[in-house]
């Protein structure tokens, strides 16, 4: 065994049809639909690397009235399906095996949370509660799949997170063959598009959100049932701004105890947050790849009256 192997946990593995990575439980997955939803949950479904924590943040900023230190991050660490992505997770696949991780479901963490809860998933609408759009308030976000990419890879590349095999061509590649993790990209948005008329669902596009975060707040606290003064709504506008949650990050991550350290401790260890800023697949894509993709994208999205912006 090398002694820079990655562990199994960055693998992936194939069920129920679509490809899931290794820190998804089958055994979550299978539970999920019929999940007991309560009726104050806030559900934010996404595609990876759609802005998930950004809006997760939005999200705890409304909720916590603009302060950060009164944001509940019990449920921030993971989504759903995962296992509890703050423990302390291997680098090596040797380490892993000297030390297994635990694999306790984060799920057993969100049945038992406390009320109102922000619950966080990638996986696709099939695989959740039923009638989840009926139950609950769902938050969909969307963005453009070129930066998708582009961001999926950094994150992997710079958390050294990368199964064996990877690399950009194979990322790409698996995304237009409708095999990367979390089933085909397009599926995944339709599903919930289709039900964005829904009073329970509001549908959003990454790309909206930065250029008029201020809409994008009062669109989701409006949905949420929260109503923002003027001054708190400057300040979840300014504190979940890359900028803002930055320094809530930096700081917060060194003198906090129990949940709210081990959020901090994962997304400082893990990039899961970016700079975000749309059109940095330019830097990535080849102008061949682009072309390729170009082709790829115009017969997907033949006859689907959902668009989006690349810039």
């Amino acid at each position: 065994m090398a002694e820079n192997e990655p562990p199994h946990l960055t693998g992936a593995h194939t069920y129920k049809g679509i490809v899931l990575p290794n820190i998804i439980l089958d055994s979550s997955v299978d539970a999920l639909p019929t999940f007991e939803v309560r009726p104050d949950d806030v559900w934010i479904c996404t595609y990876p690397k759609t802005g998930t924590h950004w809006m997760n943040e939005i999200v705890g900023l409304i909720l916590a009235r603009g302060v950060p230190e009164k944001i509940d991050r019990t449920l921030s660490t993971s989504t759903v399906e995962m296992i509890n992505v703050a423990e302390k997770l291997p680098w090596t696949r040797a380490e892993e095996l000297q030390n297994p991780p635990n694999m306790a479901p984060f799920l057993d963490v969100v049945a038992k949370a406390k009320s109102p809860r922000v619950i966080l998933t990638h996986l696709p609408i099939e695989m959740l509660p039923t009638k989840l759009e009926e139950k609950a308030k769902v938050i969909y976000v969307a963005r453009n799949p070129k930066d998708v990419l582009n961001s999926n890879y950094n994150m992997v590349v710079k958390g050294k997170i990368a199964p064996t095999g990877f690399s950009w061509e194979f990322l790409l590649g698996a995304f237009m063959e409708d095999k990367p993790a979390y089933g085909p990209w397009l599926d995944h948005n339709l599903a919930f598009w289709k039900l964005r008329d829904r009073d329970n669902v509001i549908f959003l596009f990454y790309e909206n959100l930065k250029k008029n975060p201020v809409e994008g707040v009062r669109q989701v606290a409006a949905h949420i049932g929260v109503d923002l003064t003027a001054e708190e709504m400057q300040k979840v506008v300014e504190y979940s701004s890359f900028k803002g949650m930055s320094k809530t990050y930096a700081t917060r991550k060194t003198d906090e105890k129990g949940v709210d350290k081990d959020f901090h401790d994962v997304v400082n260890a893990i990039p899961f947050m970016n700079k975000g800023v749309s059109g940095q697949w330019k830097e990535r894509f080849t102008v061949a790849q682009n072309e390729m993709f170009d082709k790829w994208y115009e017969q997907k999205m033949k006859g689907v009256d959902l668009t989006f912006e690349f810039e």
